[in-house]
């Protein structure tokens, strides 16, 4: 991963990661954002911005509920773990396309509740 990316995802969980909850957007929107990845990756600086706003969602949703709503691996690859998480929120949308008009959070957090439970 280039390091200008690396750069946008270290801004964008610093900025969002506190305040993820604090605006609540539908799941659509969330998705959409997540989805522009390879735009990002193609130097599209719209879509690196909205990419790195899914991260930051994804992530400060991520931190604040881990162990509480569902258990994460212990990992020190914040990285590696941020990307499992838009794949893990991608698939579970995809999948679930018709609670895509709730809150974000309630796709997001069903997402990561099937993915890493509790034991």
């Amino acid at each position: 991963m280039s390091h200008r990316i690396l750069l946008w995802m270290s801004i964008c969980l610093i900025t969002f990661s506190e305040g993820a909850l604090a605006v609540e957007e539908v799941g659509t929107e969330i998705l959409n954002t997540c989805l522009s990845e390879r735009r990002a990756l193609a130097g599209d600086p719209t879509a690196s911005v909205r990419f790195g706003l899914c991260l930051g969602y994804l992530k400060g949703i991520a931190d604040t509920l881990n162990g509480t709503q569902f258990c994460l691996p212990e990992t020190n690859e914040t990285v590696i773990i941020t990307q499992r998480l838009k794949q893990i929120y991608i698939e579970y949308a995809l999948d679930h396309r018709d609670a895509l008009k709730a809150s974000a959070s309630q796709t997001v957090i069903p997402a990561f509740r099937k993915a890493f439970p509790c034991n």
